[in-house]
């Protein structure tokens, strides 16, 4: 972006945090004027500072404690790893940042509405401004789909009609109060978005850098929100799209060197924040997860990398080693010389696998699971997919972790589950300022718990008077040494 538009960008977004988004005042702003400014201020906002909820993570059962680690330093994500009902408040009692993305999310969406108010009137050609249009829509239905899967009960087909979601928000201007949207309500609002985005993609007839989204990505999150809403044919229309766009251009890692996320890999559609959005940088760069301390808080459970496939090649790819414990690859620099966070190809199979799983076309479903997974290991023959049923579905599912585990997926996966619904433990273990091991706390995470829904962040409680989601104290089961 150039420099010249940087102040436009700065005073954009003196209303862009979620609670001026829902309290903000007429401001006298610099106006952008062209097509180009707005697709500046777009592309700045939401496409190169911006941020992913890789906190998600923490409550999953892709990430384990190190044991070994002083409670004091594990403290700091304690109350997110054991679910507490409270996550602003971290294990030492200090104020914990970790429940930001209300605040993020509406922004994006601030800036989204704003671009799609007024590009029309900005002086440029058409099909800059249908790009710009769908790259506002395409925004703005990514931005709703994690608020309403992070602030609201998972989609259900029976209750999504009645079930309480979160607050809708289509212009910038100024409203006493903003009335809360019903779950399907969203989900219908994010489905228009991603055909009009689509749409307006495919009417400009622009072609630009993998750093823009694309009609291409838009069918791909297309596929994922029908994967979530159990539109099963949808899901399977849209996610084939994707692959034939593609050629079923998958990148076999036999024959993969250098950084995962780059230009020679096809199977990258969009690519989306600066690398400085990841958690850590370099190659044995410690992630700002486990800043404080002298080795790893938290890292890759022993339950996902023992779910790995004979000769599969991920775990070297997407493991590294820091002071002897696994960290997820992906929250750091070296996995990417692009961006922190990638639209790709292979969740088009698996969503597509799943959905054909889904309406019991097995043999369907089969080929793309197998065409994933004969491109990840060393062996294709040395791998057993079951054929049919229950057991093909589960390997389907258990494939989606080990493939795209560490990019906002798992967290969203457990939850919208009925038939592997799982009970999730986490231990923590006290260990003092001396290293010696106090004892152990075990917390459980059931099906369908409660605790699955995000508390509203404090502040917007405080500031809106709105209801709180219903959560619950998490008492540990203790075992001392």
């Amino acid at each position: 972006m150039k420099k010249g538009y940087i102040f436009i960008v700065l005073s954009l977004l003196l209303f862009s945090s979620c609670s001026d988004f829902l309290k903000e005042e007429d401001k006298d702003q610099v106006i952008p004027r062209t097509v180009e400014h707005y697709l500046s201020i777009l592309h700045r906002e939401s496409f190169i500072q911006t941020t992913q909820n890789y906190m998600t993570d923490f409550m999953t059962d892709d990430i384990m404690e190190n044991r070994k680690t002083g409670s004091e330093d594990k403290n700091l994500y304690k109350s997110l790893y054991t679910w507490q009902r409270d996550i602003e408040v971290d294990g030492n009692g200090d104020k914990a940042s970790v429940n930001k993305y209300w605040e993020i999310l509406y922004g994006l969406i601030l800036t989204s509405n704003y671009v799609m108010e007024n590009v029309n009137e900005a002086d440029g050609v058409e099909t800059e401004r249908a790009y710009a249009r769908g790259e506002a829509l395409f925004s703005r239905a990514r931005a709703y789909l994690e608020l309403v899967n992070l602030y609201a009960k998972p989609y259900d087909p029976e209750t999504a009609a009645s079930e309480v979601g979160i607050p809708k928000r289509l212009g910038t201007g100024v409203e006493a109060s903003y009335p809360w949207a019903t779950v399907a309500e969203i989900y219908a609002l994010i489905e228009s978005d991603l055909k009009d985005a689509v749409k307006e993609f495919t009417a400009s007839g622009l072609k630009k850098s993998l750093w823009h989204p694309d009609a291409l990505t838009a069918k791909l999150l297309l596929s994922r929100v029908y994967l979530y809403m159990h539109e099963w044919d949808k899901c399977i229309e849209f996610a084939g799209q994707v692959i034939e766009g593609r050629n079923s251009m998958l990148w076999s890692l036999k024959e993969h060197q250098g950084s995962f996320v780059n230009t020679t890999n096809a199977e990258i559609l969009h690519t989306y924040g600066e690398p400085s959005s990841l958690v850590g940088t370099g190659d044995y760069a410690m992630p700002h997860i486990y800043e404080g301390s002298s080795s790893p808080t938290y890292g890759i459970s022993t339950d996902l990398e023992n779910s790995y496939l004979e000769g599969d090649l991920r775990p070297t790819l997407f493991v590294t080693t820091v002071l002897g414990m696994g960290v997820p690859a992906k929250w750091l620099g070296t996995f990417t010389t692009m961006g922190a966070f990638n639209y790709r190809l292979s969740e088009a199979f698996l969503n597509r696998a799943e959905a054909y799983a889904m309406k019991n076309m097995d043999k369907e479903a089969y080929n793309d699971v197998k065409l994933l997974v004969e491109n990840r290991v060393e062996d294709i023959n040395k791998i057993t997919i079951p054929a049919s049923g229950m057991d093909l579905k589960r390997f389907i599912f258990n494939e989606r972790r080990r493939e795209l585990c560490f990019e906002g997926h798992r967290w969203f996966d457990l939850r919208r589950t009925k038939l592997f619904a799982k009970q999730i433990d986490h231990v923590f273990t006290q260990v003092n300022n001396t290293g010696t091991i106090m004892g152990t706390e075990t917390y459980m995470l059931t099906p369908n718990d409660p605790n699955y829904v995000y508390p509203i962040p404090q502040d917007e409680i405080n500031r809106t008077g709105m209801k709180q989601n219903e959560r619950v104290e998490k008492l540990p089961i203790k075992s001392d040494y």
